[in-house]
């Protein structure tokens, strides 16, 4: 080689440590890269403050200012210094972060994290930290897809990098990595993309700040991505960094889907916890194996029990009531605005409105169930004030009708008895004043006796009555008036019904009257009609009676008024008949309602009476 030769050696020297360093020719790890840093730092710095030294001496001879100059190009530099070594840290992160890495290793390590937590941060952070640790890129974000915001948040963020906070979804290089579901590349660009669409741009990249585009797929939907930016060493990307983060990235998809599962289920129960919390109607539920899940803050007030007390116990430590109606509920049985009594914390019984239902799982697989149930003492107490108010405003009216109807006859007899004493001897006059005042004092004691049924029908003594008895007597009791009148009579659905609780003659006489009001509402040639049905069996609690008659109706102006005292539309009726009807219907907790017919001349009066039981009956025609 010559004298040549210690230079080649030199030069041969340099290219080995190149290519061992930069193309992995040994797996050499630099051990001194911040020394180096530093060093290569102090040494750009010393030769800097070296130049501005030998330059200021050239150009300024004033020895006696050379060590103020000194010190201030001494300061300069130092200030220059942090940002000298920020570049050169940069140039040799590009140079140096090179190292290969242990594939299963790798894979080993982040399948044994993600499994190890559920925690949707810790996940993100363990996936990013490795990645980073392995590619050695400068940056990197994931971005997890908003379903209701239809974008895709920034949910990291690790190293440097320009990653927005969210991405729209209709993004160009977003909807290629939807349709394609692979991993994209910066270099890729401007290769035709499949289906003729338009696929991404450099800006696409830019706008993500991106190198590297990693779908992250879960249930075969894109449920986010990763965002990695340019490596530290300025290589591209190979194809085994494709294959660990496309590994990494279906590894890391299924957790994050699990954790935003369990989060989702987190944020629902605490919404479900905050709404029963704030509600006012007691909640109450029992799981599959029959023991108290929920029990709200209301429930506790309602009941005078805590609800640590009863949470994961029997359901048989509930109040009686309640307990039984959530067994049978428990059991597929469902049941709708149920009065029950339960004591509080002062042992007084708290009237409540309760409802259950059974929770139904997927398959119809029993979970247990639920009972919602409310206070009724303020609903009790405005149902007291509005009766009082009712019953102020029905006397009001009674005593008015009163006055009317019995001041007509005494204006009849103080005139009589006004004309008495002279013409006491005309035998005519004395005749028609026996046949006056008898006929005017049977017509009050009439209305006395009408009254006095109107005021006693909650006296009556009450029992197991079949409501087809007196339906039948009423009918019969009305058939001469009927057949005067020309009325046919129709029957509808009267079969074998169940008993209900009332009186029997007053069943008798609340029948008669409406009968009667329809059949003096009709002309000859009309139709009664008669319904019984019984509304248990379609999953209602209430036996039907329905009367229906083709007369002229109702006026609309007296409809919501037609049971009220001493209202009524005959021209010599007494306004009682159907107070009295009302009033029997109250008495038997039944609901009475009179309605016009739409398409067809008549109106049709309908009365629910509540059911006990079962036990049926037959109406004898």
């Amino acid at each position: 080689m010559g004298k040549f030769g210690p230079y080649v050696s030199l030069v041969m020297i340099g290219m080995i440590a190149h290519a061992i360093i930069r193309h992995r020719l040994m797996d050499i790890r630099v051990k001194v890269r911040r020394g180096a840093v530093y060093l290569a730092a102090v040494l750009v710095a010393g030769a800097a403050l070296l130049c501005l030294l030998v330059t200021s001496n050239a150009f300024f001879h004033d020895s006696d200012r050379a060590p103020v100059r000194e010190i201030l190009l001494a300061l300069l530099v130092a200030v220059l210094f942090a940002p000298l070594k920020k570049q050169i840290q940069r140039a040799f992160d590009r140079y140096l972060y090179r190292e290969p890495y242990d594939y299963q290793r790798t894979l080993r390590e982040t399948s044994r994290a993600l499994s190890g937590t559920i925690d949707l941060p810790a996940l993100l952070g363990h996936f990013a930290r490795t990645v980073v640790a392995t590619l050695r890129p400068e940056g990197l974000a994931i971005y997890l897809l908003d379903v209701e915001e239809g974008r895709f948040e920034r949910a990291h963020v690790l190293g440097h990098g320009a990653f927005p906070p969210h991405a729209a979804r209709t993004l160009p290089l977003l909807a290629t990595l939807d349709r394609e579901r692979r991993l994209l590349f910066r270099d890729e660009v401007g290769q035709s993309p499949e289906g003729g669409a338009a696929g991404p741009t450099l800006g696409d990249f830019d706008h993500l700040g991106t190198e590297v585009l990693v779908p992250l797929i879960a249930d075969d939907h894109v449920i986010g991505f990763l965002a990695v930016g340019p490596k530290r060493s300025g290589d591209t990307f190979f194809s085994d960094d494709a294959d660990l983060l496309a590994t990494l990235a279906n590894q890391s998809a299924v957790a994050v889907r699990n954790a935003q599962t369990h989060q989702q289920v987190l944020q629902v129960n605490e919404h479900i916890q905050r709404i029963l919390a704030t509600i006012e109607s007691g909640v109450a539920a029992i799981g599959a194996k029959g023991r108290i899940t929920i029990f709200n803050r209301a429930a506790e007030s309602l009941a005078g029990i805590s609800a640590e007390e009863l949470r994961g116990q029997p359901a048989a430590h509930l109040p009686g009531a309640l307990a039984r109606l959530l067994e049978a509920a428990a059991d597929g049985g469902t049941s709708s605005q149920v009065e029950i009594a339960l004591p509080d914390a002062a042992g007084q019984m708290v009237p409540l409105m309760c409802s259950t239902s059974p929770l139904i799982g997927p398959h119809g697989v029993p979970l247990g169930a639920v009972a919602v149930f409310s206070d009724l003492s303020r609903l009790r107490e405005l149902e007291q004030e509005k009766r009082r108010a009712e019953r102020l405003a029905s006397l009001e009216a009674i005593a008015s009708g009163m006055v009317h109807e019995i001041r007509n006859p005494l204006v009849s007899l103080k005139t009589f008895h006004q004309l008495l004493p002279t013409r006491f001897d005309d035998p005519e006059f004395r005749e028609r004043l026996v046949r006056v005042a008898d006929r005017e004092i049977s017509r009050i004691d009439e209305l006395l006796a009408r009254f006095r049924t109107l005021a006693s029908a909650r006296a009556q003594p009450m029992g197991l009555v079949d409501l087809l008895d007196p339906l039948q007597s009423a009918l019969e009791l009305l058939l001469p008036e009927r057949e005067t009148r020309g009325v046919q009579l129709r029957r509808v659905g009267i079969e074998p019904v169940r008993e209900i609780v009332g009186n029997c003659s007053q069943l008798e006489q609340l029948f008669h009257n409406l009968c009667l009001n329809a059949l003096e509402a009709m002309t000859a040639g009309g139709e009664l009609t008669v319904r019984v049905a019984d509304l248990c069996e379609a999953g209602g609690s209430t036996l039907l009676v329905e009367i229906s008659d083709t007369g002229s109706g109702i006026p609309d102006d007296l409809l919501d008024k037609i049971f009220n005292p001493f209202v009524t539309t005959k021209s010599r009726g007494s306004g009682l008949g159907l107070a009295i009807c009302s009033s029997v219907a109250d008495a038997h907790r039944a609901v009475l309602s009179a309605r016009n017919h739409i398409s067809r001349p008549g109106c049709t009066f309908a009365i629910e009476f509540p059911v006990p039981d079962r036990r049926p009956s037959t109406l004898h025609t």
